[in-house]
C-alpha cells in the first residue's frame, strides 16, 4: 500500500502534525486517532511532534530479547479481551459482579493508552487515567475501577506480559471514600423493627445474629441450620466463602441467640426457607421465598412508619446496614477477630476463632 502523499502546504513538517488554516497546530496518535492541540508556535509544534513520533517508535517496536525469548507483545485492548474469560473462570464471581466488571473492562478498552503493548503502559498513564475517574464517577467507583485494573495487570504477570512486580497499579493513589449512608443503631434498628411485618422481624433478626448480607438471608433454609451449626456459603464471590456458624453464639446487646432467632421463624406455615411469605401478595403464595428486593422494600416501609430519619448530610439507613451493626457489636462482645470470622472477611485470623478447612470445606465460627 503506498503512503499517503504529503500536501504541499505540510512539506517538512513531521508526521502526525497539522496546521489549521489559523496557524493552530494539532496532533492526532495514529494508534488511538485521538488529537492534540499544540498551540501556534511552530519551532514547538514540530519539536513536541518528533518526541511523540519518537516515543510512538519506541514503544511499537519489539526488543531483540523479545523476539529470541519469544515474548509476546500484545497490546492492552488485546489482553483485556483475554483477561475477561481467566477473571469469571479464576473467581466464579455472581452475576451482578461479572456485569459491573464488563462495564469497567468495556471502559478500559476506551482509554487513552488501549493500543499500547501491555508492559510499555507507565504509571504515571494510570494515575492520569484514574485521577480523570474520580473526577467524573466519583471517589467510590474509582477505587472498584483501580482494584479491576490492579488485577488486570496481576493476571498479566502471570501471563508474563509483565514482568513480575512492575503492575503500574500498584503504586497510584488510593482515595480515601468517606460514605454518605447513615450509621445503623441498635436503637434505631429496634425502632424499625417494631413498624416491621412478622417475616421481615425475621429477616431483620437473622442478619443481626448471624451477621450476613441480604441475599443470604433472603435464601437461607431450615434444612442449612443441623447438628448445632447454621451453614452458609455466601453468595457474594460466588459461594467460595463457607461458614460453618455455631447457633449457640449469643448476642448479648440484642439478648437472642441464633437458635434463638431460627426457631422465632418456624410458624403454621409450611416452607423451607426461613424468610417467607405468610399470605397470598401478587403472585406470591405463603411459604415462598421473600426476595432481596422485596426485603429492601419492606425494611424502607417499616423505617417510614418508624420515622428513621437519616443525620443531617446523609442517606438513609438500609437494610444492609445490620451487617455493619452486627459487626460491631459481635467486636464489643468477643472481639474484632471474633466479629472478621462471622463476616467471612478474609483478613480474620485463624486462631481459636474459626479452623481454615483450605477453602473446601465449611470455616468453623464459635466462641471457644
Amino acid at each position: 500500500m503506498n503512503a499517503r502523499r504529503r500536501s504541499a502546504n505540510r512539506k517538512g513538517f513531521p508526521d502526525n502534525l497539522y496546521c489549521k488554516v489559523d496557524g493552530y497546530f494539532w496532533y492526532r496518535n495514529p494508534q488511538s486517532n485521538k488529537t492534540k492541540g499544540l498551540g501556534r508556535d511552530r519551532a514547538e509544534a514540530f519539536r513536541e511532534a518528533r518526541l511523540a513520533n519518537a516515543a510512538l517508535l519506541e514503544m511499537g517496536r519489539s526488543s531483540l530479547v523479545d523476539w529470541v525469548t519469544g515474548k509476546p507483545q500484545v497490546s492492552f485492548g488485546e489482553w483485556l479481551k483475554q483477561y475477561e474469560p481467566l477473571w469469571i473462570k479464576r473467581e466464579s464471581p455472581a452475576q451482578s459482579t461479572i456485569r459491573i466488571g464488563q462495564i469497567y473492562l468495556a471502559d478500559f478498552s476506551r482509554c487513552d493508552f488501549a493500543w499500547m503493548p501491555v508492559d510499555k503502559i507507565t504509571a504515571q498513564q494510570i494515575s492520569t487515567y484514574l485521577e480523570s475517574l474520580e473526577g467524573v464517577r466519583g471517589a467510590a467507583t474509582m477505587i472498584n475501577m483501580r482494584s479491576r485494573l490492579s488485577d488486570v495487570f496481576r493476571t498479566a504477570e502471570t501471563k508474563g506480559l509483565i514482568e513480575a512486580g512492575k503492575n503500574p497499579v500498584s503504586v497510584t493513589y488510593s482515595p480515601e471514600y468517606n460514605p454518605t449512608r447513615d450509621r445503623m443503631t441498635l436503637e434505631n434498628f429496634l425502632l424499625i423493627r417494631e413498624k416491621a411485618v412478622p417475616w421481615l422481624k425475621n429477616a431483620m433478626d437473622l442478619a443481626l445474629v448471624t451477621g450476613q448480607r441480604r441475599d443470604d438471608i433472603a435464601n437461607m433454609l431450615f434444612s442449612d441450620a443441623r447438628d448445632g451449626f447454621l451453614y452458609v456459603a455466601q453468595r457474594k464471590g460466588g459461594g467460595r466463602t463457607k461458614l460453618k456458624i455455631d447457633t449457640n453464639v449469643h448476642l448479648t446487646a440484642f439478648a437472642m441467640s441464633i437458635d434463638d432467632v431460627i426457631k422465632q421463624c418456624r410458624d403454621n406455615i409450611l416452607s423451607k426457607y426461613m424468610v417467607h411469605h405468610v399470605r397470598h401478595r401478587g403472585i406470591n403464595k405463603p411459604g415462598d421465598p421473600t426476595s432481596p428486593q422485596g426485603i429492601s422494600d419492606a425494611f424502607r416501609a417499616a423505617r417510614g412508619f418508624a420515622n428513621v430519619l437519616p443525620g443531617e448530610g446523609k442517606t438513609p439507613v438500609t437494610f444492609h446496614e445490620i451487617r455493619s451493626l452486627a459487626e460491631r457489636l459481635y467486636k464489643e462482645q468477643y472481639g474484632a477477630d471474633f466479629a472478621q470470622a462471622i463476616m467471612g472477611h478474609k483478613e480474620a485470623k485463624t486462631t481459636a476463632i474459626y479452623d481454615d478447612l483450605r477453602g473446601t470445606a465449611y470455616q468453623e465460627v464459635s466462641v471457644k
